[in-house]
């Protein structure tokens, strides 16, 4: 029967994969998991750091909720990944990964197969077609092996001559139709199986581009971006800003003034968890000196606008 709680889905990542991940943290922050663009973060066992957001149905994020994971994990040198039980209310097939604007998304029962190691995933989605990712070079040389012109694979495989020279060069994926029949003539060694971790590729976004919301947030972004830092804005998660530039990352809480001394706390906390596993420099930036010495009582590190722009100016190189 069709879940439509992401709750049951969140617990059922987290029972899946906890033994199998060096490290893991649950976002809490936003408290609602349909709000957040980031639910999970794991730190997998040759150290890279991945971000998962977990969704009963795709069809339940927006593209900006997407963008934010992808534009996070990407500044921030980490994987992303969606899992969720169906896309658009089509159900997700087991072992095959799909992909949602630029993330790949597959279900539970992939998800704890990679982490268990018990599965590989050749398969992925690409627009409306099935590919299979093919090493390039491995297939040149079993060609050559097996005495095989590219005109022989092609004839064998029911393409164009060229079209094997550009699976050779790895400019094109074949089909899973053309894949199999490859598999069948050269073997299972040319294929590549499809990393779910792997960074998803970013740019740096101009200032316009990041949709701030206060002063603040304008001012801070401006110092980061001058300091030829990458930055990003987010807002579905437990951080305002990310910026990254070679190997220092900052994460930035910025009070707004409209929410809860509690939903501060509680976003301020969440970050603290999330900069540890990253890597990452925490800080929150509040105008309230209650509020400043209420969150210093938890060991955040916390600035009032004027010492942090300070900070920026005395210690961060331009």
């Amino acid at each position: 029967m069709k879940s439509r709680d992401p709750t049951e889905t969140l617990y059922r990542v987290i029972g899946a994969i906890y033994r199998h991940v060096d490290d893991l943290v649950v976002l809490e922050y936003p408290r609602r998991l349909s709000r957040r663009s980031i639910d999970v973060v794991v730190k997998l066992g040759d150290g890279r750091i991945a971000f998962l957001k977990v969704t009963d149905d795709t069809g339940n994020l927006s593209k900006y909720d997407v963008q934010e994971l992808r534009d996070i994990a990407s500044t921030l040198n980490a994987g992303a990944l969606i899992v969720a039980n169906y896309m658009n209310n089509r159900e997700i097939v087991d072992d095959v990964a799909y992909e949602l604007h630029g993330v790949k998304v597959v279900n539970v029962n992939t998800l704890e197969g990679v982490f268990s190691g018990e599965t590989q995933i050749y398969v992925y989605q690409s627009g409306d077609t099935f590919k299979v990712r093919i090493d390039g070079e491995t297939l040149r040389r079993r060609r050559l092996e097996e005495g095989l012109s590219l005109g022989d694979v092609a004839y064998r495989i029911g393409v164009t001559r060229r079209t094997v020279y550009e699976y050779e060069r790895g400019y094109i994926e074949p089909s899973l139709d053309k894949a199999e029949k490859l598999v069948q003539l050269l073997g299972e060694e040319i294929l590549v199986p499809v990393d779910l971790f792997e960074c998803p590729p970013g740019r740096k976004r101009e200032l316009m581009e990041l949709n701030l919301d206060s002063e603040e947030e304008k001012t801070l972004a401006r110092k980061l971006y001058d300091r030829n830092f990458n930055v990003v804005h987010a807002k579905r998660t437990t951080v305002d800003l990310v910026g990254a530039k070679t190997k220092r990352r900052i994460l930035l809480v910025i009070s707004h003034g409209r929410e809860s001394f509690e939903s501060l706390k509680l976003k301020s906390l969440n970050s603290r968890k999330l900069a540890r596993l990253t890597n990452s420099e925490n800080y929150i930036v509040v105008d309230s000196r209650e509020v400043k010495r209420e969150l210093e009582k938890e060991e955040l590190e916390v600035y009032n606008m004027s010492e942090f722009e300070e900070l920026i100016e005395a210690q961060w190189e331009s």
